[in-house]
């Protein structure tokens, strides 16, 4: 893997005169090989394992790393103290099989199309809380995702 491989996230907005969503741009996140590592080590102790879920919780995280609201590197996020409950009881090594799931961009926009600029996500236990109108999941054994101000 090299420095600065890119991850293709679509960022849209929804125009005020027509309400219609619409494609802005293309912001390109680079991210390095230990950018690739701390984003497998959450995915693996967060997401429901090859499945589409993977996908959707690496885009959450780099949802944060785009927010002006959390820490702008993935290692800051992926640890930020209280955030990531699975890293309670264990930190595996990354996966090199993860990391290669990981690199599939087309995923990463599938998984982006799914679950939008969401950057939360409860799991399999608060499933009686979700409101599945507004909280997408991405595999019915994953993740249910949802926006900051949603408790």
């Amino acid at each position: 893997m090299t420095t600065g491989h890119l991850c293709i996230i679509i960022q849209t907005y929804s125009d005020a005169t027509t309400g219609k969503t619409i494609l802005i741009l293309e912001t390109i996140l680079a991210l390095t090989p230990a950018d690739y590592d701390h984003l497998a080590r959450a995915v693996q102790v967060e997401a429901a394992t090859n499945t589409m879920d993977e996908y959707c919780v690496a885009v959450s995280i780099l949802n944060r790393v785009r927010s002006p609201r959390y820490p702008n590197t993935v290692a800051d996020v992926v640890y930020a103290p209280g955030q990531y409950e699975g890293f309670l009881y264990r930190r595996p090594s990354a996966k090199t099989s993860t990391i290669t799931r990981l690199l599939d961009t087309n995923k990463m926009i599938s998984a982006y199309n799914i679950i939008g600029d969401r950057t939360s996500f409860k799991g399999q236990r608060m499933l009686p809380y979700r409101v599945v109108a507004e909280d997408p999941m991405c595999d019915p054994k994953g993740n249910f995702f949802h926006y900051h101000w949603q408790s």
